[in-house]
């Protein structure tokens, strides 16, 4: 019986100590987004190579006889890509299609990290956010 009340004892003090000191605890890094782009980026049309060649596009899916659609969703936007490890990576998307060669033309996205680097993605792993800037 003695053990039981020096655990509850023992836990008290953890949870006081929590209470008191959570707020110098390490916390999640702050994301410093920037404000959306006023160019470089596709919305409205599928995208061309050239687009892809300038920077405005991260992916082109257009062939000599067919293109794809523009999927609809406010482009640019904030966002959150889920990278392979399943960590939320800050994004911007810059571009989205309905898959060209998929009956059920499932969307294609395009983003772009905050360090500039181009991701194509499905829409399953990202996280829109809207032209809100995230706080």
């Amino acid at each position: 019986m003695q053990t039981v009340g020096y655990t509850a004892k023992l836990g008290r003090m953890i949870g006081k100590w929590f209470k008191r000191y959570k707020r110098h605890l390490p916390s999640q890094p702050r994301i410093s987004w920037p404000g959306l782009p006023q160019n470089g980026f596709i919305a409205g049309r599928s995208a061309r190579v050239g687009d892809v060649d300038r920077g405005k596009a991260v992916f082109s899916q257009r062939t000599h006889d067919s293109s794809a659609k523009a999927y609809p969703i406010v482009i640019p936007q904030y966002a959150f890509w889920k990278d392979e490890g399943g960590s939320a990576v800050p994004v911007i998307v810059v571009q989205a299609e309905c898959h060209i060669a998929e009956a059920d033309g499932k969307p294609i996205i395009g983003l772009r990290t905050l360090d500039g680097e181009s991701i194509v993605a499905s829409l399953d792993e990202v996280e829109f956010l809207g032209t809100d800037l995230p706080i």
